[in-house]
């Protein structure tokens, strides 16, 4: 369903506590969205994983998984007649590893695309420390794939690898052009995300402007008219729809962003 001009009752980009950079548990979130007259809540905390992303202290750990699994059957049966609640994570994509996604969608609704590390030489990069044309045509070139395999809802902040960059020259936003292409052609909504509005603006050349979203990104999404979807990314049961999420909703208006509403399950 397309936005019209309503609030927004859905967000699909929710963590919780076994991430261990948020707060709250799954009934904190769930209680929160009931609260603001949501329609649905999709809780999307950041997968487990293996190898060198295993002991980095921003997801859950593989032994947290069943917890994180028993909190999402016991809302869903405690709230099913107030609200739909969807089981999701946000996870990375990275080469050869279907199995893992395959496996995570077995027991899951839904997973996000949150591309947080791009690998060169067989090391990880933070794509907030990416800068070179080198390194962000690493990091397209994986979310592309991403789009084609077919695994992932939606493309969490998109726009987030261009994080380190204060000038965007027509290479960068070629690349750019290339990942909203992408996801128009599989029908897979890119993410205006409201976490970058919370983290405040920075001023580049006398003007001020946030890091993510980033305008002349999504100013692209609207020359293709991609569909987007406006999400909280909310690490705290407070922030599903607080200023930042209503910032979100007024720069998707101010360029006429096509904005899905709600997503499809099937």
């Amino acid at each position: 369903m397309s936005f019209n001009n309503k609030t927004i009752k859905t967000n699909y980009h929710t963590h919780m506590y076994l991430c261990k950079h948020a707060e709250g548990t799954i009934n904190d979130y769930v209680e929160e969205a009931i609260k603001n007259n949501f329609t649905a809540l999709g809780m999307s905390d950041h997968a487990p994983w293996w190898g060198d992303l295993k002991d980095r202290s921003v997801r859950m750990g593989e032994s947290d998984y069943p917890i994180y699994l028993k909190e999402l059957e016991d809302s869903i049966r405690k709230y099913s007649d107030k609200i739909k609640i969807y089981k999701g994570l946000e996870i990375e994509y990275f080469k050869d590893k279907e199995a893992h996604y395959k496996k995570l969608l077995e027991e899951m609704d839904y997973l996000v695309l949150g591309q947080h590390y791009i690998e060169i030489d067989n090391e990880l990069i933070s794509v907030f420390r990416i800068h070179s044309v080198k390194e962000l045509t690493v990091y397209k070139n994986i979310v592309v794939e991403a789009i084609n395999s077919g695994y992932f809802k939606f493309i969490a902040h998109p726009d987030i690898f261009l994080f380190s960059r204060k000038e965007l020259n027509s290479e960068i936003l070629e690349l750019a052009e290339e990942i909203i292409i992408a996801a128009k052609k599989k029908n897979l909504p890119l993410e205006l995300n409201a976490n970058g509005i919370r983290k405040g603006k920075i001023l580049v050349n006398g003007e001020e402007r946030y890091r993510y979203p980033r305008l002349e990104f999504w100013k692209l999404v609207k020359k293709h008219n991609a569909s987007c979807i406006i999400s909280s990314d909310a690490h705290k049961p407070e922030y599903l729809y607080d200023e930042a999420v209503k910032e979100a909703i007024k720069f998707s208006r101010s360029l006429s962003l096509k904005v899905e509403e709600e997503l499809s399950f099937k």
